[in-house]
């Protein structure tokens, strides 16, 4: 089966031209957070990162760097649409801790592939893709929305194989 996969992989998805898939995917907070935890691990500049899900698109994030003494609370708000030009990227307006998020960027404390401009977080969704199948798989994302509730984060996803 692994082989038949493979195939249709290498393939670039060919095989299955003129599929299209509208999905929601429910996903609870604590994957959300032992995602973070995979892709943070042995980076020297945070210690600690906690998200906690809330209805509205709103979102808290507990960060204790190594660049500063006290526990971070950030409060943000995520963009509806993930942004498809380029390298796809999730937005969000930081809430609180401008001041605090501009002396993280000044200081390169974020991880690669986390980047503040003004009062907006962006998470490039690229920079934690490490094989060409993980590339090959994102590239049949057309478009990917994102709306919460209390404790979950839910993605309408639409994904189309080109004719």
């Amino acid at each position: 089966m692994d082989e038949i996969f493979q195939k249709i992989v290498n393939n670039d998805f060919s095989d299955l031209r003129g599929l299209t898939v509208d999905a929601s995917i429910p996903v609870p907070q604590y994957v959300i957070n032992e995602i973070i935890a995979a892709a943070l691990y042995g980076h020297k500049n945070i210690e600690y990162c906690q998200v906690s899900i809330h209805g509205q698109n709103r979102i808290s994030v507990k960060l204790k760097t190594t660049m500063w003494p006290w526990l971070l609370n950030l409060k943000m708000r995520l963009f509806k649409s993930v942004d498809f030009t380029g390298s796809p990227k999730i937005r969000a307006f930081l809430e609180n801790n401008l001041l605090l998020g501009k002396l993280g960027s000044f200081f390169r404390a974020l991880p690669e592939g986390i980047q503040l401009y003004g009062d907006q977080v962006v998470l490039d969704i690229g920079a934690y893709l490490h094989t060409p199948e993980q590339q090959r798989i994102l590239d049949l994302i057309k478009s990917l929305e994102i709306k919460t509730e209390d404790g979950k984060a839910i993605f309408d996803v639409k994904i189309r194989v080109d004719e």
